[in-house]
């Protein structure tokens, strides 16, 4: 079946456009801006695919695929989650009933997990029908790395935070677990060992490309996602790709449905701690429904986890 994905801020090379050339290359498909699509870039496609809501040009874009009798898929990328519908929630009250018209008139509805295929149905119950795609596919989770401790002797614990700065990223919380944290490292001394008090190094890049990006993954040793709302979050499995160690929290779920591998479980104050993936991801559960403080309390325990 021909197809063509249809995507808003192909030119910001962001986590949605990303994910919507991943699926394009895999079905041979176009890859277009939804800004400027027409009627003629819909003729020879028997299937549209239209990324993310919202927006009065993914409406457009529907009703064309509509009106010209495509097969309509609808990937929201996590748009429908709860936390993030309250985020200038009277805005998405306002035009609720105009994304809940064309979500009842797709003939398929992507999600990236199965708690957004939940979400899904809660926000409009009509949907014909929910698919779940896991994106890790395109990615080489098997990577093996080195410990930790073994990688950061002789100097500070390089955590990084990529990705733009957003009230739903929960940097902040980040920002303040690291503030309060002096992890133990290992320093030999005579062919023994002490503990020797070293604060990590938080870098948080908001933009990098290139040489650039691989630059800083190649500072990074842990990942950190601090998120309260991100669906699936590709940044995790480009880091687990490279070997990196990553901490993510429950505002991912993609990450902890069939973790794989599950290695151990801790309860900690306000949530518990899953590690998965040949240990190099621990996955923080508690966080989303904690307060602000049992925020910063479990990335701190997962931070000193990591550091060994």
């Amino acid at each position: 079946m021909k197809s063509i994905h249809l995507c808003p801020g192909l030119s910001e090379v962001n986590g949605m456009a990303v994910a919507a050339g991943f699926l394009a290359k895999e079905q041979n498909a176009v890859l277009a801006d939804v800004e400027n699509v027409c009627s003629a870039n819909l003729h020879d496609a028997e299937e549209v695919w239209i990324h993310s809501c919202w927006r009065p040009c993914i409406w457009r874009a529907c009703w064309l695929a509509l009106r010209e009798r495509k097969r309509l898929v609808r990937m929201l990328h996590g748009n429908l989650d709860p936390v993030r519908l309250g985020y200038h929630g009277w805005k998405k009250w306002l035009v609720g009933p105009i994304e809940r018209y064309f979500l009842r008139r797709a003939d398929v509805v992507v999600a990236t997990c199965l708690a957004e295929a939940e979400w899904i149905r809660k926000y409009e119950p009509r949907v014909k029908k929910i698919e779940v795609t896991d994106l890790k596919r395109f990615f080489d989770l098997n990577h093996e790395t080195h410990e930790i401790h073994e990688r950061v002797e002789g100097r500070s614990l390089h955590l990084l935070y990529l990705g733009r700065r957003h009230p739903l990223k929960g940097v902040e919380y980040l920002e303040e677990a690291v503030s309060q944290l002096t992890p133990l490292v290992r320093r030999s001394l005579g062919g023994g060992g002490f503990p020797v008090p070293r604060s990590p190094e938080l870098k948080i890049v908001s933009n990098a490309f290139g040489e650039e990006k691989e630059n800083v993954w190649e500072w990074c040793d842990v990942l950190v996602l601090p998120t309260l709302s991100e669906n699936f979050g590709l940044v995790v499995a480009e880091a687990l790709e490279r070997g990196k160690r990553v901490i993510t929290t429950d505002g991912a779920p993609a990450w902890g449905e069939n973790l794989s591998r599950v290695e151990h479980v801790e309860r900690v104050e306000g949530g518990e701690m899953l590690a998965g993936y040949g240990g190099r991801l621990i996955y923080l559960k508690g966080y989303l429904g904690g307060s602000d403080e049992k925020r910063v309390v479990l990335l701190k325990r997962a931070i000193e986890r990591v550091c060994g």
